[in-house]
């Protein structure tokens, strides 16, 4: 039997791609302005993010959003509701990466192709973290009620700033404005975006294992799950925000030859099974490839 050790690797790895996507959110509008400012000279802040397209930080803008789309296009969610909203949001993404704003003057087609992008791309943003990030076990953990918090008030956040840039637009000519307005309300979008996503990956509120002692050793082990690696990781950081220890083994032989078996086997202690079976028996319905 070939016992993989390295699915905390990559279980982490994931989560530090989700932490990697929040700190992209949080830090573009900040490195574009300073970039502009200070690598390329710019003379003056800016109205709002996407008119740095044509300035020195054009790499930047589209570059960090080309890398939000990669990850959302391989982003794996808890059902087909995560995965399809993802995937939408990525298609928007590079909608608003290759379909530039206008420098100055009237919009034209492209540039109301790039703001409807930029629209469904943050409202859909949104939405996932209000409706999505706050799902899990019916009875969630301290730490993970606090987390739906951060995440319903972080989606929150971004569609009242959406509106306001709404109204902003509609109301008071913010097409032709030289205010900044429209900037302000997009940095607090995207750090809003960012302190969710970061939370997703574990840095705020993370649920500590409760397990702390090699299950290598332990010969109460029950076999829980037998599918696709990702889909195993998946369950095992379901059942590990809840404090119950898993782990994946790989009992067809293909590890010792280099090769990537289609199937993997998840375990976990037998004293755990109570409390892990709802978690279980709900994961496996919404993964049944005959719905």
């Amino acid at each position: 039997m070939n016992i993989r050790n390295d699915h905390n690797t990559q279980l982490h790895s994931y989560l530090s791609l989700r932490k990697a996507v929040g700190w992209i959110g949080i830090l573009l509008p900040f490195a574009l302005v300073l970039g502009h400012l200070i690598i390329f000279k710019g003379g003056t802040v800016l109205d709002n993010m996407s008119v740095y397209y044509h300035t020195g930080m054009r790499d930047v803008f589209v570059g960090a959003l080309c890398a939000i789309a990669l990850f959302l296009f391989f982003y794996k969610g808890y059902d087909r509701w995560d995965n399809y909203s993802a995937d939408l949001a990525g298609v928007f993404a590079l909608g608003i990466a290759f379909f530039p704003t206008v420098k100055e003057g009237p919009w034209d087609w492209i540039a109301w192709v790039h703001f409807v992008c930029a629209a469904c791309f943050l409202v859909i943003l949104a939405l996932i973290s209000i409706f999505l990030f706050t799902r899990g076990e019916k009875h969630p953990t301290r730490m993970k009620r606090k987390r739906n918090l951060i995440y319903r008030a972080c989606g929150i956040v971004m569609l009242a700033a959406l509106a306001s840039i709404e109204i902003f637009f509609l109301f008071f000519n913010g097409i032709d404005s030289d205010s900044r307005f429209v900037l302000i309300a997009e940095t607090i979008t995207l750090m809003a975006f960012g302190i969710s996503w970061l939370t997703k990956g574990g840095t705020l509120y993370p649920d500590k294992s409760i397990k702390k002692y090699n299950m290598e050793n332990e010969e109460k082990l029950v076999r829980v799950f037998v599918g696709p690696e990702p889909t195993a990781l998946l369950l095992l950081e379901i059942l590990e925000e809840t404090g119950i220890k898993g782990m994946i083994k790989n009992d067809s032989g293909l590890g010792y030859l280099g090769a990537v078996p289609q199937v993997m086997d998840l375990y976990i202690i037998e004293e755990d099974m109570e409390k892990a079976a709802p978690l279980i028996n709900d994961f496996r319905e919404k993964h049944d490839p005959d719905k």
